[in-house]
C-alpha cells in the first residue's frame, strides 16, 4: 500500500480480477464522429497503452457500437466489431502488458444515431415519433428487442475471446438504455413502459443476456447517469431502484451525469459547473453506494486532489475514482502520485477541446501536443546530434514549453522574459474566477521551468544584439500579441475604456457597473467572472452570436452560466457600439440608439501578433536555427501556443 495516498493506491479484488489500485481510466474516445472511423487502428491502440502505462489499474476502451443494424452512430454498416477482431485484441494485449486491466465500452445509440449510418434504416428507439431534425423515429419491436440483446451478448463474448477483463455496459448519456430508463425519453404505455420496473425491462433483458453469454467469472460494470439534468429525467430513486435491480448480474456500478444530445455540458463537467468540475457528481455516486452492496464508481472532473479522491476511498463515498481528461493532459497522473511527484503531474485545464473539436475530426489535448498522435510522435522523435545552445525570448505559454522540452531533450536552454515573471497573456486571466485550473497549468510551467535548470532571465528585454552576445546555436522568439484597440468607436480613448490586459494590472479602477465591447469567448468569460462577483455587466456583440469559437461543450455551458447569473449579466447581440461617453456606452440596435450606463468600460476584439518586433529578431539573429513560436507567430489559443513551442523545439537536433 503507498504511504502518502493509501486508500487511493489500495488494490481491488473483484471475482477474480485484480486491480492495483483504484483510479481507473475512463472511456473516452478519440475517434471522430463521423463515417470514416470504421474501428480502433495503431493510433487507438497506442492512446490506450499510454494510460495503461501511466499507471491506470483498469483501461477502458471507449464507445464500441455492437453488431446491431440500428446502433451505430460513426459508421455506415453493422459488422465492425467482427472486422476489427485483431485489433481489438492488440488493444487488450496493449493494455494488459503494462499491469492494468483491460475493460471495454458496449454500446447502442438507439434513438439518437441518423440513417446515413443505418444503411438508410430509420433509427429504433423506445417510441415512434418524428424528431425536431426531421428524422423519423421507429419504435423498438419485442423480436428487435430480443435481436439487440442477441447482438450485446455476441459482443461480449466476442471482447472476452480478445482478452478483455471487463466489459462496461453504456445505460446513461442518452443512449439506448437510458432512453428506456428515463421518463423523459420513455412514453410507452405497454410493459416497456411507465413504472421503473417497466422501463428497466429491456435494460434487464440485455444484462442478463451478456452475464448468460460471458459466464460468471467476467466483470460486468453497468455506466448509468444519477442525474440527466433535464426536465422529467430520471429521478436517483429510480437510478437506485434499477442499481438494486441489476445488482446480482453486474459487479460494479458507474455513476455519471447528464445526456450527449441536451446537457453534456455536465457529461463533461468544464470549467462552468456550479462549485466547480472536479467531483461533481459525487453526491450521485453516494446515493447509489448506499443501496446496493456491489462497488460503485464515481466519475466527474477528477485529477487535480489526489487528497480528497484519498478521501473518497477512506470514507467509503466510492470504491473508484474513474479519471478521464486528467489521463489526457498527463497519463502518468497515477505513477506520479504513486512516486509522491504531486508537482509534476500536468494538470487538465478543463477547456474540453479535446472532445469540443470532433465536429472537425480533430482529437487532441491543448497542454498534451502527444495524446492522439503518440504514433507520429514516435516516427518524428529524432535523438539530438548534440546538445545545442538555445535562447527563447519571451516566458509565455509557448516560450515556456519550448524551454521545457529543449531542456528535456538535452540543450542548454536561456529564456529572456521582460517581465518580472514567467506567464505572458496568460498572467492577465488571474482575475477570472473560472481560470483556476488554467492559472493552475501557468504555474506548472514557470515551476517546470525551473526544474528543469533552465537559465531564466526576468525584467529582460531582449534585443537582436543581446541575443546573438550568448551565440546561440537556436533562437526561438516568442514575444507575444497586442491588443485590438477599436479606435474608430468615438471617445474610447478619451473616456478611459480600457482592454482585458489593462484590467488585470489595474483592477481597482473596474466598478461596479461594466459594459463589456465584444462578445467572443474572451469577453463572455471577462464578463461572467466579473457577475459572479456581484457586479452589473452588459456584452456588447455586433454579431449575431456570441462566444461562436467556443467548442460544443463549452458553449451551453457558458450559455448556461449566463441564465444562472441573470441578475447580474447579460448579453445584446446585432448591437453596433456608436460611441463611449463618460457615463456609458452608446448602442444602436435595430436602428434605436440606447445607453448603457457605466462606470467601466472594457474592450475585447482581439488580439494581433507582434510580427514587426518578431520579424527583427529573424533579420538580424545569426543562429542557424530560428523560428517564431506562439503569438507571434499566428494568435490562437493556449493549445497553438503550446504546441508550436513543443514543436519548434522538438525540431532542434
Amino acid at each position: 500500500m503507498n504511504g502518502l495516498y493509501p486508500h487511493l493506491f489500495s488494490t481491488l479484488d473483484i471475482k477474480k480480477v485484480h486491480f492495483r489500485n483504484r483510479i481507473f481510466a475512463a472511456p473516452c474516445s478519440m475517434t471522430p464522429g463521423n463515417r470514416l472511423y470504421r474501428g480502433p487502428d495503431i493510433r487507438q491502440i497506442l492512446y490506450v497503452e499510454d494510460k495503461a502505462r501511466g499507471g491506470a489499474a483498469a483501461v477502458t476502451v471507449a464507445e464500441t457500437v455492437v453488431d446491431n443494424p440500428y446502433a451505430n452512430r460513426k459508421h455506415a454498416g453493422n459488422k465492425a466489431l467482427m472486422t476489427f477482431r485483431s485489433e481489438y485484441v492488440k488493444e487488450a494485449a496493449f493494455i494488459a502488458r503494462h499491469g492494468a486491466v483491460p475493460s471495454i465500452e458496449l454500446f447502442h445509440c438507439g434513438d439518437t444515431t441518423s440513417p446515413e449510418f443505418l444503411e438508410g434504416r430509420n433509427p429504433h428507439g423506445p417510441n415512434r415519433y418524428v424528431r425536431p431534425d426531421g428524422v423519423q423515429v421507429e419504435e423498438f419491436s419485442e423480436k428487435e428487442m430480443e435481436d439487440v440483446c442477441r447482438d450485446f451478448a455476441r459482443a461480449a463474448v466476442m471482447m472476452r475471446d480478445c482478452g478483455f477483463k471487463m466489459l462496461m455496459i453504456h445505460g446513461g448519456h442518452g443512449w439506448l438504455f437510458s432512453q428506456f430508463l428515463s421518463p423523459a425519453t420513455n412514453w410507452r404505455t405497454d410493459r416497456y413502459g411507465g413504472t421503473i420496473e417497466n422501463r428497466g425491462r429491456f435494460p434487464l433483458a440485455i444484462l442478463k443476456a451478456v452475464r448468460a453469454a460471458v459466464g460468471p467469472d467476467m466483470l460486468i460494470e453497468f455506466r448509468t447517469s444519477g442525474d440527466e439534468h433535464m426536465e422529467n429525467g430520471i429521478t436517483m430513486e429510480d437510478v437506485c431502484a434499477f442499481a438494486q435491480m441489476i445488482e446480482n448480474i453486474v459487479d460494479i456500478i458507474h455513476v455519471s451525469a447528464g445526456s450527449y444530445y441536451t446537457t453534456n455540458q455536465y457529461t463533461f463537467p468544464g470549467i462552468f459547473v456550479p462549485g466547480g468540475p472536479e467531483g461533481c457528481n459525487l453526491a450521485l455516486a453516494k446515493a447509489v453506494k448506499q443501496c446496493v452492496k456491489i462497488p460503485v464508481a464515481t466519475v466527474g472532473g477528477y485529477g487535480s486532489d489526489p487528497e480528497e479522491l484519498d478521501r473518497i476511498i477512506r470514507d467509503g463515498d466510492a470504491d473508484i475514482i474513474y479519471m478521464s481528461r486528467q489521463l489526457l493532459a498527463d497519463p502518468q497522473t497515477p505513477n506520479k502520485w504513486r512516486a509522491g511527484r504531486d508537482e509534476d503531474v500536468q494538470h487538465c485545464v478543463r477547456c474540453m477541446n479535446c472532445l469540443g473539436n470532433f465536429d472537425h475530426g480533430e482529437f487532441g489535448c491543448d497542454i498534451n501536443p502527444c495524446v492522439g498522435h503518440e504514433l507520429m510522435d514516435a516516427i518524428q522523435r529524432q535523438p539530438i546530434r548534440q546538445s545545442r545552445n538555445v535562447v527563447i525570448v519571451g516566458g509565455g505559454p509557448a516560450g515556456m514549453k519550448a524551454a521545457i522540452t529543449a531542456a528535456e531533450r538535452g540543450h542548454r536552454v536561456t529564456l529572456q522574459e521582460k517581465e518580472d515573471r514567467l506567464g505572458g497573456t496568460l498572467n492577465c486571466l488571474e482575475h477570472d474566477c473560472h481560470k483556476t485550473q488554467l492559472m493552475a497549468y501557468k504555474d506548472f510551467l514557470a515551476r517546470m521551468v525551473r526544474r528543469m535548470g533552465v537559465d531564466v532571465r526576468l525584467n529582460t528585454e531582449a534585443t537582436p544584439d543581446m541575443v546573438n552576445g550568448l551565440s546561440p546555436d537556436a533562437v526561438l522568439v516568442a514575444v507575444g500579441s497586442l491588443v485590438n484597440v477599436p479606435s474608430q468607436i468615438p471617445g474610447l480613448l478619451k473616456c478611459g475604456a480600457m482592454d482585458c490586459k489593462e484590467i488585470s494590472r489595474f483592477p481597482e479602477r473596474v466598478g461596479q457597473k461594466i459594459v463589456i465591447i465584444g462578445g467572443g469567448l474572451t469577453g463572455c468569460e471577462t464578463g461572467l467572472s466579473y457577475a459572479e462577483e456581484g457586479r452589473q455587466v452588459t456584452v456588447v456583440e455586433m454579431t449575431s452570436r456570441i462566444a461562436p469559437q467556443a467548442n460544443h461543450i463549452t458553449r451551453p455551458a457558458l450559455l448556461e452560466t449566463f441564465d444562472r447569473l441573470s441578475g447580474h449579466i447579460r448579453y445584446l447581440t446585432d448591437t453596433a457600439v456608436e460611441e463611449v461617453v463618460a457615463d456609458g456606452v452608446l448602442v444602436r440596435k435595430d436602428g434605436e440608439v440606447t445607453l448603457l450606463p457605466a462606470d467601466t468600460v472594457i474592450y475585447s476584439v482581439g488580439l494581433r501578433p507582434k510580427r514587426e518586433l518578431a520579424e527583427a529578431f529573424e533579420r538580424e539573429c545569426t543562429a542557424p536555427f530560428f523560428r517564431m513560436i506562439g503569438d507571434c507567430a499566428s494568435v490562437g489559443a493556449v493549445r497553438q501556443a503550446i504546441y508550436s513551442g513543443y514543436h519548434a523545439a522538438m525540431d532542434i537536433l
